[in-house]
């Protein structure tokens, strides 16, 4: 059963309860299914003033990692075991801004976050990692 969000509950957020329901409604996995609405009830219920590890460097061989700041900032950045290379980590204002978003300059191709995400159907998004209760 669907939970019902007032729209108080989203007066202070960058994304909007009808991103999310398209999103959900017109995702092409479970996983990326999961991710909507596990980020929604995130945004809604949850801060991460200590950061939200949505997906750790390690966990992909592009070295990137997403963070959600806040409620719903999302800062995208990737670690550098070169100290010749240099990559500036970017913070967007809500996850579907950060969606959109060409990532060549972490990870060598042109490619958006979210297109990247779909090419490994989401593995190694985290759920459980807001430093905010750890």
């Amino acid at each position: 059963m669907k939970k019902e969000y007032r729209i108080e509950d989203w007066e202070d957020l960058s994304d909007t309860p009808e991103e999310f329901d398209a999103a959900i409604k017109n995702a092409l996995t479970p996983n990326e299914k999961e991710f909507f609405e596990k980020l929604r009830f995130k945004e809604l219920n949850e801060t991460a003033a200590s950061n939200d590890v949505l997906m750790n460097e390690t966990d992909n061989s592009d070295g990137l990692y997403i963070l959600r700041v806040g409620s719903d900032g999302i800062l995208i950045g990737r670690n550098i075991s070169d100290p010749k290379e240099t990559t500036t980590p970017e913070e967007y204002a809500g996850i579907f801004l950060a969606l959109q978003q060409d990532i060549s300059q972490f990870v060598g191709r042109h490619v958006t976050l979210l297109e990247w995400l779909r090419q490994r159907d989401f593995k190694g998004i985290k759920y459980n990692q807001n430093n905010d209760y750890m």
